[in-house]
C-alpha cells in the first residue's frame, strides 16, 4: 500500500513533513526492525525514548517516521517523511489497522482487576463447544480454536501484534474474538481503532499503581473501553456487585449501550442462592423471571461468576436455561486456581494471584475447603507498585495458617528490599507466621516438605508462567514443574 493511501486513510489528526510517496512495506516501533519501505513510531516511553533512534537510520532512503509533534527536526534528517502527531501510539495503531485490514465479524473485550484470562479461556472453550470458528487473544498467547500460535507476554498485546494477527486470523475465516483489555493497553490505544460488539467488566481493585499512579486514574483507564471502542448497538456484560458497577453502567448508558448484568444485585441474570455441599455449588438464578437451578463443580464462588460472564458474551439476551449446561463442560485456565495435586489428603494450587484482592479471593476460597492448614507461598514483583506488598502479607497472614515469603520477579531489585516491603506493617504476633525464603525453588520445595494430610498449599502470584525475571535476565522457572518435581520425592 502506498503510503499516500495509508495517510488519507488515517483519521487522527496528523501534519506530514518531507512527504514523497513510496510503496509501504512494513511498521515496527523497534528502530532496529526497520527497512527500507518501513513506518518507524519513534515512541516516548517510560525508559526508552524513540526519537534517539532516529539517528541509527541515517543509511536508508525511503522511510516515514511517526513522532510527537514538538519534535525539532533536524538538519541531517530532513530527507526522512514525518508524520507529527500528539500521540504516537494511537497513530501506530491506527496505521497498523490500515496496514493489516481485517474483516472478523464479531469482537468481545474484556476488562476488570481480575478474571480477565478465565473469562476469555471460557469465552473460547464455549465457542469450541458450540462449533463457532474463534480465536482468543490474551495473556495464554494468541489461540485460533483450539490451537495456540503464539505465546504472550503481555495481558493486551502490542498493537501491531494485534492488527496483524486479526488480519491473519481474519484469512482464515475467523469470525469470532475475544480480547483481554489491561488499563495499560487501553491506556496506551494498543487495540485502536477497533469497536467491539460486547464488551465486559468483571470487578475492580488496585492494580497498576506504579504505571497510573492513582487508582482514579486507573479507573478511568478501564472505563475507555466503554467510551472509546464500542458502537451504538454494543452490548455490555457488567458484574452487578461491583462497587463500581454503577461508574461503569452510568457509562454504558450514556453511551447508550445495551447493559446485561450478573450476579446477586444482578437485574437480568440474578444469583439468588449460591451455597457449597460437598464437592458442588448449588446455584439457584434467576433469569426472565423463572428460576434455574444448577449444581456446579468448582472450587470457588468466583469461577462461576467467570464463566457466567462468559456465557453472556457468547449468547447476550438469547441465552436460555440449556445454555447453563455447559458450565460443567469448562475448566480453568492454566494457573487459575488450578490443582496440580491431590494425593493422600495433600492438595497443591498454583494460582496468578497478584493483587491484593485476587489473594483475597483465592485464600477465602481454599480456607473454606481446608481441613487442616492453609500454606501460602507467594511474593511481590520488583519495580511494580510497592504499596500493595504490606497489604497483601496482611491479607496473607489474616487468612492462612502458614506464609512463605519469597521471589516473584525481582527485576532489579533487590529481593531482600521487596521482602523488606512485604512485612513493614506487620505485627510481632503475624510475623511468627511468615517464613522467608528468597529462593523461589527453596521455598516450595520447604512448603512441600511441611505439608500434612488434609492441608491445602497455594503458591501464588506467577501462575501459568514459565519463567522468572532476574535483572536483564529472564529465567526458565514454573511453578508448577517444581512442585510436581519435589511432590514425587514426598
Amino acid at each position: 500500500m502506498k503510503l499516500s493511501n495509508i495517510i488519507k486513510k488515517c483519521k487522527t489528526q496528523t501534519k506530514i513533513k518531507n512527504f514523497y510517496d513510496f510503496e509501504v512495506k512494513g511498521i515496527s516501533d523497534k528502530s532496529k526492525n526497520i527497512k527500507e519501505g518501513f513506518i518507524f513510531a519513534a515512541i516516548k516511553g517510560e525508559k526508552n525514548n524513540g526519537e534517539f533512534y532516529i539517528s541509527t537510520l541515517s543509511k536508508l532512503k525511503k522511510i516515514a517516521i511517526v513522532v510527537s509533534e514538538n519534535f525539532k527536526i533536524k538538519s541531517e534528517n530532513s530527507r526522512f517523511i514525518f508524520i507529527k502527531c500528539k500521540d504516537v501510539r494511537k497513530v501506530l495503531s491506527e496505521i497498523s489497522s490500515i496496514i493489516f485490514r481485517n474483516n472478523v465479524k464479531h469482537k468481545i473485550a474484556v476488562t476488570g482487576t481480575n478474571g480477565k484470562t478465565s473469562v476469555v479461556h471460557h469465552t473460547r472453550q464455549i465457542w469450541n463447544l458450540i462449533g463457532k470458528n474463534n480465536s482468543a487473544i490474551g495473556t495464554l498467547g494468541i489461540f485460533y480454536n483450539n490451537k495456540k500460535i503464539i505465546n504472550s507476554e503481555l495481558t493486551t498485546s502490542d498493537s501491531i501484534t494485534n492488527h496483524k494477527y486479526l488480519s491473519v486470523l481474519s484469512k482464515k475465516k475467523c469470525e469470532n474474538i475475544i480480547f483481554e483489555a489491561s488499563s495499560i493497553g487501553l491506556d496506551q490505544h494498543r487495540l485502536f481503532p477497533l469497536k467491539f460488539d460486547k464488551v465486559a467488566f468483571t470487578n475492580l481493585s488496585r492494580d497498576h499503581l506504579d504505571y497510573h499512579k492513582k487508582f482514579e486514574i486507573y479507573k478511568k483507564s478501564k472505563s475507555l473501553l466503554f467510551t472509546n471502542y464500542t458502537k451504538r448497538n454494543s452490548v455490555a456484560v457488567i458484574f452487578a456487585d461491583s462497587k463500581y458497577s454503577h461508574y461503569f453502567k452510568d457509562i454504558c448508558n450514556k453511551r447508550g449501550l445495551k447493559i446485561l448484568d450478573y450476579g446477586k444485585k444482578a437485574s437480568f441474570l440474578k444469583i439468588k442462592k449460591i451455597k457449597k455441599i460437598n464437592r458442588n455449588f448449588h446455584v439457584t438464578f434467576e433469569l426472565n423471571k423463572q428460576n434455574l437451578n444448577f449444581e456446579i463443580n468448582v472450587s470457588s464462588e468466583y469461577e462461576i461468576l467467570n464463566r457466567i460472564c462468559s456465557l453472556l458474551l457468547v449468547f447476550g439476551y438469547k441465552i436460555k436455561k440449556s445454555h447453563f449446561e455447559i458450565l460443567n463442560q469448562l475448566n480453568n485456565p492454566p494457573g487459575r486456581l488450578e490443582k496440580i495435586y491431590h494425593k493422600n489428603d495433600l492438595r497443591v494450587y498454583i494460582d496468578y494471584a497478584h493483587t491484593p484482592n485476587a489473594l483475597k479471593i483465592v485464600l477465602k476460597s481454599l480456607k473454606k475447603i481446608t481441613k487442616g492448614k492453609l500454606i501460602l507461598v507467594f511474593g511481590c514483583g520488583g519495580d511494580r507498585d510497592r504499596g500493595k506488598r504490606s497489604i497483601m502479607t496482611k491479607i496473607a497472614v489474616k487468612f492462612s495458617d502458614q506464609v512463605i515469603l519469597t521471589n516473584d520477579n525481582p527485576r532489579f531489585e533487590d529481593p531482600k528490599s521487596i521482602i523488606g516491603d512485604m512485612i513493614a506493617e506487620i505485627n510481632d504476633d503475624n510475623l511468627k507466621k511468615i517464613t522467608k525464603i528468597e529462593s523461589r525453588d527453596h521455598a516450595i520445595k520447604n512448603s512441600i516438605n511441611i505439608i500434612k494430610p488434609n492441608d491445602i498449599l497455594l503458591i501464588a502470584g506467577k501462575g501459568h508462567e514459565n519463567y522468572q525475571i532476574i535483572g536483564k535476565k529472564k529465567i526458565p522457572f514454573s511453578d508448577k514443574k517444581i512442585a510436581l518435581k519435589y511432590l514425587s520425592k514426598k
